[in-house]
């Protein structure tokens, strides 16, 4: 290596003698500056190549995940003691916001969380003139909110997704997780079993075996496991409209029955950003107002159809559903995601 780089020595310097110019040095040597630049590409491709195998392995395999998850907690770790890091993993907002004074210099009230079934008096302006739910297609999610969600009107998207029969997303449930199967669910309701003997896989099972047309049955079921949730958004699809900067769902539910008429609406608790997307069949869905705005404001009733998906914010509204008529054959399917959305 000593000798060629003593030749190239030698070489630049007989150039220089000859009173070769830079330009013409350049010509001369660019076979050479070319390979150069092909080796810097090929490493490029190479570490991209590389980066790009680890993202699809973090994303898809569940083990080199946590594997991931565990080395970078171990890290964060031994960095502890020079950074305490904590406050930030705690906080909800990485951005403080400012504290309301008063004249005399303390800091004002808290405003009130409002509870459960309340929401801020000043939102019933909101609502009181709304008479139908208004549905749109080909939409962006910044039309979306700026048009109905910061409004307070709930909106229906009937170009949302693809319909699925149920034995699709059974299916899809089954090729999901074992971590899906073998998780323990909330908010459990089904005539299928005893609410002390639920098995999820067990209950899927038995829909399997009992989805013919002469049977009655239903099933509800949140998913509130990380570990669950995260299976799920293998066969619980994200609308086209739904926003990279938007945090993933939180919680996902699915709402299952066949040939059942509900005597009365099912109210399940929602809170967030909220889709309901209907997969298959149909289901009758209400909107109420929360208080102070239920003398102010209408309830609504929406029959949902397949393809179509309901946004809405629980800012405003309690939802609960059912099925008033059993009018097809069809399973009515749908799925619930819970948004923690933040203006």
């Amino acid at each position: 290596m000593a000798t060629l780089e003593q030749e190239f020595v030698d070489f630049f310097a007989e150039c220089k003698q000859q009173g070769f110019s830079a330009a013409e040095m350049r010509a001369i040597c660019q076979p050479l500056l070319q390979r150069r630049s092909n080796r810097c590409s090929a490493v490029a491709c190479v570490v991209l190549a590389i980066f790009g195998a680890l993202c699809l392995l973090y994303n898809w395999c569940d083990e080199f995940s946590w594997f991931v998850s565990a080395i970078g907690r171990l890290l964060l770790i031994q960095v502890l003691p020079y950074w305490d890091w904590t406050p930030l993993y705690n906080s909800r907002c990485l951005i403080e916001r400012k504290v309301d004074k008063v004249d005399g210099g303390s800091v004002a009230p808290t405003t009130k969380i409002p509870a459960r079934y309340e929401t801020e008096a000043g939102n019933c302006v909101l609502c009181e003139t709304l008479e139908r739910i208004p549905t749109t297609t080909n939409i962006t999610f910044s039309t979306l909110e700026s048009m109905y969600l910061e409004r307070g009107w709930p909106v229906i998207v009937t170009d949302s997704h693809q319909p699925r029969t149920l034995d699709t997303l059974l299916n899809q449930m089954y090729n999901a997780s074992s971590d899906f199967l073998e998780s323990d669910p909330c908010d459990v309701a089904t005539n299928l079993m005893l609410k002390k003997l639920f098995n999820l896989e067990l209950a899927l099972e038995k829909i399997k075996h009992t989805a013919t047309a002469h049977n009655k049955w239903f099933l509800q079921f949140r998913n509130c496991q990380r570990r669950a949730v995260k299976a799920s958004r293998r066969f619980v699809t994200r609308p086209y409209y739904y926003p990279l900067h938007l945090e993933p769902f939180y919680s996902s539910w699915a709402l299952l029955s066949q040939n059942y008429a509900y005597a009365e609406f099912n109210e399940i608790y929602l809170h967030g950003l909220i889709f309901v997307q209907q997969l298959s069949g149909h289901f009758d869905i209400r909107l109420r107002p929360k208080q102070p705005c239920t003398n102010r404001c209408p309830v609504v009733n929406i029959r949902l159809g397949a393809g179509e998906c309901l946004v809405f914010s629980t800012d405003l509204w309690i939802f609960s559903y059912g099925t008033e008529t059993v009018e097809s054959k069809a399973a009515s399917v749908a799925t619930v995601l819970e948004i923690d959305w933040q203006l």
